[in-house]
């Protein structure tokens, strides 16, 4: 009980500190370099996640699974270490390559500012700086697959509040495109510090003779698979249903359902970073011993039901003001979208704790059969009720593929919820 309420002490601390962080780096952005700032970092954000999302979503999920599952030892330590790294490396060049072969798509709002060798410089500090990152994103699995927490809230503090710094003060005087690699270049910087606390806590293995086996890389591999499957989906199910929306509506009313779309996201955010950090190591490390197994997420599955009906009631009851302090009056009138929206968040994110089995397992073909399955109802959803029910049949849409989600999780892993 004492180490739970420590883990959940320091979960707590790490979220509270990223949503401060990013609450105050946005508002500092906004007053610096007005909404076109806000514009640029928000792209800019979209890059770094085009780097950082397979690795940290694939690789590092598998470093967790198999570092805290019993294999954290000598030879097995050092060749699933090794292999993530190499791994991410590849990850990560594989999407920088994207990047770069396609700067008039993705690069041009920052090009466009700069000149000559001034170019280079900054996509080579781009690449620099999107590498650290990357590399120190493992690290963190690394302490979280140790249980060491409160090393894992040490490195998310430096990051966030590092980038904060940066914005802070450098008081707008520089251009908004060097701020952003400065920004970049605090939260790498944690790698280094990282670095220093594996070693210090002998979690670092040596390099030398290293030999990896190709079942690790395989091992590994599942978890990239099921990484780009989810990315594959989700950003071109939501590109393609923002576009359909555009043109059926307008960008007036579109804007109005992001706005609730990005209050979820926010909250969701917070949800999922705490069993990321608290819940999924466990499971990892109980993944050789069902009965544990079973009785751990048996006990999540009903214990987390009451705290989320309760935090999504108050998100309710507070919509209008969450609306006014996110955005401004003009978004109030989207406070009737949260009816459906938060149901679907409720059925999305208790069925989290469910899922959460498919990645651990490791179950490809299931885990890339129900996203592709998942993102095909939705779109079908949305097409057949968008014309009778307007931005409402976006929400209810959202509610019914969650539900479906939550009931085949239900009936697929009964055996873990059954009383």
């Amino acid at each position: 009980m004492l180490r739970l309420i420590k883990s959940s002490f320091w979960s707590f601390l790490s979220v509270l500190v990223r949503a401060i962080s990013s609450i105050a780096i946005n508002k500092l952005f906004a007053i610096f370099y007005g909404p076109n700032g806000i514009t640029l970092y928000a792209h800019f954000q979209n890059l770094i996640s085009i780097v950082t999302t397979v690795p940290d979503g694939g690789t590092n999920i598998g470093i967790i699974k198999f570092l805290a599952s019993g294999l954290g030892e000598a030879k097995m330590y050092k060749q699933y270490f090794w292999a993530g790294a190499a791994l991410n490396v590849v990850c990560i060049v594989s999407a920088l390559g994207v990047i770069f072969g396609f700067p008039g798509y993705y690069l041009d709002a920052f090009l466009s500012a700069l000149s000559g060798s001034d170019v280079w410089l900054w996509c080579l500090s781009f690449g620099a700086g999107s590498l650290l990152l990357t590399l120190n994103l493992q690290l963190q699995a690394v302490v979280l697959a140790r249980r060491e927490l409160k090393w894992h809230v040490f490195s998310t503090t430096i990051m966030t509040l590092g980038g904060a710094a940066v914005v802070y003060f450098t008081t707008g005087n520089l251009p908004i495109v060097q701020v952003l690699l400065l920004v970049l270049g605090a939260q790498a910087a944690s790698f280094f510090l990282m670095l220093g606390v594996l070693y210090f806590k002998k979690l670092l293995p040596s390099f030398k003779n290293v030999s990896i086996p190709r079942a690790v890389y395989k091992d590994l591999w599942k978890y990239i698979l099921m990484a780009l499957s989810a990315v594959v989906c989700l950003k071109l199910t939501n590109f393609y249903v923002r576009d359909f929306v555009i043109s059926r509506l307008d960008l007036y009313q579109t804007g109005l359902w992001q706005a609730v779309v990005k209050v979820s996201e926010n909250y969701s955010t917070v949800y999922t970073a705490v069993l990321g950090m608290l819940y999924y190591p466990r499971m990892a490390a109980m993944v050789n011993e069902e009965d544990a197994l079973q009785k751990f997420v048996r006990n999540t599955f009903y214990l987390i039901f009451p705290t989320l009906v309760i935090a999504l009631l108050l998100v309710y009851f507070l919509r209008d003001w969450v609306l006014l302090l996110l955005f401004n009056e003009d978004f109030v009138q989207a406070a009737y979208l949260f009816d459906y929206q938060l149901l679907g968040d409720f059925f999305r994110m208790w069925s989290i704790v469910l899922t959460n089995l498919i990645v651990v397992r490791a179950h490809v073909k299931l885990y890339i059969g129900w996203q592709v399955a998942s993102a095909l109802l939705y779109i079908t959803l949305v097409s057949v009720l968008i014309d009778p029910f307007g931005l409402e049949g976006i929400t209810m849409a959202h509610a019914i593929r969650y539900a479906a989600t939550l009931a085949f999780a239900m009936l697929y892993y009964n055996k873990y919820i059954r009383l």
